[in-house]
């Protein structure tokens, strides 16, 4: 093995365009609201998660993926509950 091949050991490029799997569990930020739905961003993926109101929008939340379409990187998701606040809070 190369001294090169030894550094990079480990290493992976991350995907602006990630692939969620229905039924997993992500943690994400919700960037918008329209009442009763939210869009969170990962990349290039946009989820809309069912149940995210105006109170999560800059939160973090944890959401149950429950569709996904790989070839337009969109999907679904579900509001399970909100875990942080944003970095952005003072």
């Amino acid at each position: 093995m190369s001294l090169f091949s030894k550094y990079l050991t480990g290493w992976r490029l991350r995907a602006n365009r990630p692939v969620l799997e229905p039924g997993s569990e992500i943690d994400v930020f919700i960037a918008e609201t329209n009442g009763s739905s939210g869009r969170a961003y990962i990349g290039d993926t946009e989820l809309i998660v069912d149940g995210a109101g105006p109170e999560t929008v800059e939160k973090q939340v944890r959401v149950r993926v429950t569709a996904f379409d790989e070839t337009t990187a969109t999907g679904q998701g579900e509001l399970l509950e909100v875990v942080g606040d944003s970095s952005y809070s003072g």
